[in-house]
């Protein structure tokens, strides 16, 4: 009996239908492959024909060979010279028994054919080298002796890999989690990230990135290692039924090779519906995104805070309008002190008044302008452009018109009889501007982020306001105001202004209009003029010569009109000209905030006034602050004697015919837009007292320039300035540009989820390492898997995937691990066990727990359909 035929002579569980290889090539007995006879292999070769439905031989030729005996090439195999011992199995094609290495002892001097010989024809079998079995080649290798492990396939935790393993699972842990709470809880770093600071915005940008590869970097490796782990264990578990799938092995390329999601989208379509699939899936989304999250949410961009109430400080000099600390804060080359003591200051002063003045106004003018052009103009003063100034040659000041309610000039006319235009003009407070750049205030400039940061302030200080009431009367109005041939003259040879022993005039028809006589005040005089102005000329009347407390200063011009009957004139034919008389107040109001904006590109400021949304307006942080008349400036009076003179609108005096006079007597309402129903702001033309107004701005801001941040002065020192100065709080409303964590979109808060979910993997890989006491080898690394798959035994569940990889069931076949003396292997769990493979044997068990819920008749009929078959 041949070695075939004792082998299916000692196993019953032999299928009896099965032929036996003797049947197959013509009775010659081959054993585990083919076994010819000395004699015969020298003479005949062998022709292998593959079955094309099975892809295994069917036939077997044994073709006469003509060579020469004794060739160099035997065209034999060698003789086996030592069984092949161990129990690593090989599944033959040929049957469904088990051949092992070497079950039995094959004779002397008989060689075999391998199974890879008789799975696809061998490329040794028509050539003359002879017949070189594969099988021949295991006859020379025992496993028992040369497969042997040098390395534990499970060895304790502490080992140079897992050690390695576990400070990666450690440090991307803890630096995932690091990132995940810098992303949520968005830090803004102030100064320690700017231009010129420890660290710039280049550096922690590098530092952001470079910390974020690593992260992910090592998050790859924990993962990885946690799938080698897992599925190591899987397969080495002997009390589990379910090995791993080469589906779950790939698990690893999906990771480190995000692309083979799909150029191998099999294994996704076996594996991806398992835990650690998901897994797989999820860490190498996760992977891919990370960076982009770590840019988008940790790294340092520039963003504004929310607004934040912030305890502000300021340093405080001089008070509001303070004429002798301007005078001596003007920039001027000249040694004015040594060269001009007298006369110096209030000549750098002019100089600073005239250039700051006309550009305000010439620009305002400009806005002007263009709506002419356009026909957008309007008579409504709250629509109308809004007051311009510039500070530092950088900032633009807006300044709104505030006080409507008393702007009605209908109203004004009927209580009064006079054509009357009243407007108030709010300014920003300048000393937010000298605070905001302060160090002390730790606000980042834009010049410390690169020229790109941006910042705003909404201040809670009080507003100066400057105030210009204006009434259109003719010749006879003003008589009263108007010295007599008889009056007494001054140094300079003008008549004196004033006849102290009846400053009030005895009272006049214009008292209650500009709030003249002592039930308004002390040194509430009424203005008087030299004499009237020639045509487009203005005179003033100041505060020179008079004792300190007035709190006015005036204008009288000269405005030709048409010659002809009007309704709003007091006598149109009398004279053909209208005499504007302006009264120039300043207070400081608590009705306002004052906002600011700077930029690398330039700043901006505006009074925010009257809004009662406003929660820091001045009076909501002191609200018994002073309004109204109760807080006019009897300083400022002084500021504005130097300023009218400085934009020559006193040179009517002596009939010099300035431009500046000129314009502003063309402003004054003219007949045809006064109409026959009521006075009305002309939507064409700026109006004498708004252009006034614009005028006198700048003096605000020189006023609050280093002024106290409340409505009152309550220092001691010599007039009134403080030198180094006092620190002063006042509420305030910061949003600033600041390098700081956490996006600058909404939609990149999405990416939280990226970074918590790399978090939670990387503390459930560290948390997976410790709690298990042993390492085993990870057996889908590529150089042990090649190690092990190239020590175990071939198996019919990957037939046909040698030369194009596995496909499709072939991803789903279950492996474990087996050993035996040392040797580790791998050994298809699809073997059958008593005469069952675990697949049919679960198809099995389902079908009959079917029978439990199976109705009597269909277990009847299923019942006698047994008996029949047999």
């Amino acid at each position: 009996m041949s070695f075939v035929d004792e082998r299916h002579a000692q196993q019953p569980g032999l299928p009896d239908h099965e032929p036996s290889l003797e049947s197959r090539d013509g009775g010659a007995s081959h054993g585990l492959g083919i076994a010819l006879p000395l004699q015969q292999a020298s003479a005949e070769s062998v022709d292998i024909k593959p079955n094309r439905k099975h892809g295994v031989p069917s036939e077997i030729f044994i073709a006469p060979k003509t060579s020469t005996p004794g060739s160099a090439k035997p065209l034999m195999s060698p003789p086996s010279t030592g069984g092949m011992s161990g129990s690593t199995k090989y599944d033959s094609p040929y049957s469904d028994w088990d051949t092992s290495y070497a079950s039995a002892k094959l004779p002397a001097k008989q060689s075999h054919v391998s199974l890879q010989s008789s799975i696809q024809p061998s490329i040794y079998a028509n050539s003359e080298a002879g017949l070189l079995s594969i099988r021949s080649k295991y006859d020379s290798f025992a496993p028992q002796h040369q497969c042997v492990s040098t390395t534990n396939f499970k060895r304790p935790r502490l080992n140079w890999i897992s050690i390695t393993i576990l400070v990666f699972a450690v440090y991307s842990t803890v630096m995932s989690a690091l990132f995940l709470i810098v992303a949520i809880r968005e830090p803004r770093y102030g100064r320690m990230i700017r231009t010129n600071g420890v660290l710039t915005i280049s550096g922690a940008t590098v530092l952001t990135t470079f910390f974020a590869k690593t992260i992910e970097l090592t998050f790859v490796t924990v993962i990885v290692a946690l799938l080698g782990q897992a599925l190591a264990r899987r397969a080495h578990d002997k009390k589990k039924e379910h090995g791993i799938t080469l589906a779950e092995i790939n698990m690893r390329s999906w990771i480190l090779q995000p692309g083979t999601l799909l150029t191998h989208w099999e294994s996704v379509r076996y594996a991806g519906v398992t835990v650690l699939g998901f897994i797989s899936l999820l860490a190498a989304i996760l992977a891919l995104l990370y960076v982009t999250a770590a840019n988008a949410l940790v790294q340092p961009q520039l963003k504004f805070n929310r607004p934040q109430h912030y305890l502000m400080q300021g340093l405080v000099k001089t008070s509001f309008a303070n004429p002798r600390y301007i005078e001596r804060d003007c920039q001027t080359p000249i040694p004015w002190a040594s060269v001009d003591k007298n006369d110096g200051g209030p000549t750098c002063l002019q100089l600073e008044h005239a250039a700051m003045a006309f550009h305000n106004y010439h620009a305002y003018l400009g806005t002007w302008s263009a709506l002419s052009k356009n026909g957008n103009g309007t008579g409504d003063l709250s629509s109308r452009p809004k007051g311009y100034a510039m500070l530092n040659d950088n900032t633009t000041i807006t300044a709104p018109w505030i006080e409507q309610e008393n702007s009605n000039m209908t109203k004004l006319y009927e209580d009064h009889g006079h054509i009357v235009i009243n407007v108030s003009m709010a300014m920003p407070h300048a000393g937010v501007v000298g605070a905001a750049m302060d160090p002390v205030n730790k606000i980042m400039q834009p010049e410390d982020l690169d020229g790109q940061g941006v910042y705003r302030i909404r201040a809670s200080v009080p507003s100066p306001v400057v105030h210009v009431l204006c009434a259109m009367l003719n010749k006879t109005a003003l008589d009263p105001y108007v010295l007599q041939k008889n009056s007494t003259t001054s140094e300079l040879g003008l008549p004196s202004p004033y006849d102290l022993s009846d400053p009030y005039l005895g009272g006049t028809p214009l008292d209650k209009l500009f709030g003249w006589g002592p039930t308004y005040g002390d040194y509430t005089w009424p203005p008087v003029f030299p004499k009237l102005p020639i045509g487009y000329n203005t005179i003033i009347n100041d505060t020179l010569h008079m004792p300190y407390g007035r709190d006015a200063i005036y204008l009288l011009g000269n405005s030709t009109i048409e010659k002809s009957p009007g309704a709003f004139l007091s006598d149109p034919s009398v004279d053909t000209f209208v005499y504007p008389l302006c009264k120039i107040t300043v207070n400081q109001t608590p009705h306002c905030s004052t906002w600011y904006n700077a930029s690398n590109t330039g700043a901006a400021m505006e009074a925010i006034c009257e809004d009662k949304t406003d929660d820091l307006a001045y009076i909501v942080s002191l609200q018994n602050a002073t309004s109204g008349n109760f807080s006019l400036s009897r300083e400022w009076p002084n500021i504005a004697g130097e300023w009218i003179k400085s934009i020559a609108l006193n040179n009517g005096i002596v009939n010099g015919n300035g431009s500046n006079s000129r314009v502003l007597n063309q402003l004054v309402p003219k007949k045809a837009v006064l109409g026959e129903t009521g006075p009305s702001l002309d939507p064409s033309l700026p109006s004498i007292a708004e252009a006034l107004a614009v005028m006198a701005g700048c003096t605000l801001l020189q006023s609050t320039k280093d002024a106290p941040f409340v409505q009152f002065f309550n220092y001691t020192a010599p007039d009134n300035i403080l030198s180094p100065g006092h620190y002063q709080y006042f509420n305030a409303s910061i949003e600033a540009q600041q390098y700081a964590s956490g996006g600058t979109a909404k939609y990149q808060r999405a990416f939280v989820v990226v970074l918590f979910a790399v978090f939670v993997l990387n503390l459930t890989a560290l948390v997976y390492f410790l709690t298990h006491r042993d390492w085993y080898a990870d057996l889908s690394e590529p150089s042990n898997l090649f190690s092990l798959a190239i020590n175990s035994p071939p198996s019919k569940e990957l037939a046909g995937s040698c030369g194009g990889g596995p496909h499709g069931e072939q991803y789903r076949s279950s492996w474990k691990l087996q050993e035996d003396g040392g040797h580790v292997y791998m050994e298809s769990m699809e073997r059958k066990v008593d005469g069952e493979s675990p697949r049919v044997r679960r198809r099995r068990r389902l079908s009959e727990g079917f029978d439990i819920v199976m109705s009597p008749v269909r277990k009847t009929a299923r019942s006698m359909s047994e008996v029949m078959n047999r």
